[in-house]
């Protein structure tokens, strides 16, 4: 009795996370759409290499250019996604420095 119990538990967990999952593509999905009708096909071209190199990159850029889109009221181009890009990673990248400490 014990075990069918925990069988339950392990289906209804496996089934979460199917429908997480199902979701998040879902999600994914509407994104990719929404940015193909802003963006000109280089411009996705490109932001599909984005996501593949640095996800968090894609997430932020797909989010300024869908608002620079609705802004405009006009297709973004690849030269001006790049300027968003540019500007984001140079936002997120720390300045590192290397000190040296004598002794």
């Amino acid at each position: 009795m014990e075990e069918e119990g925990e069988l339950e538990d392990i289906r209804k967990r496996k089934l979460a996370a199917k429908q997480k999952e199902h979701e998040a593509r879902g999600a994914e999905s509407q994104l990719k759409e929404a940015l193909r009708s802003v963006l000109t096909e280089a411009a996705y071209d490109r932001m599909c290499n984005v996501a593949l190199a640095n996800r968090e990159l894609y997430i932020a850029a797909a989010q300024q250019v869908l608002m620079a889109s609705k802004r405009i009221g006009r297709r973004i181009d690849e030269a001006e996604l790049l300027t968003v890009l540019r500007a984001l990673k140079a936002r997120t990248e720390k300045e590192g420095s290397i000190t040296f400490h004598k002794k």
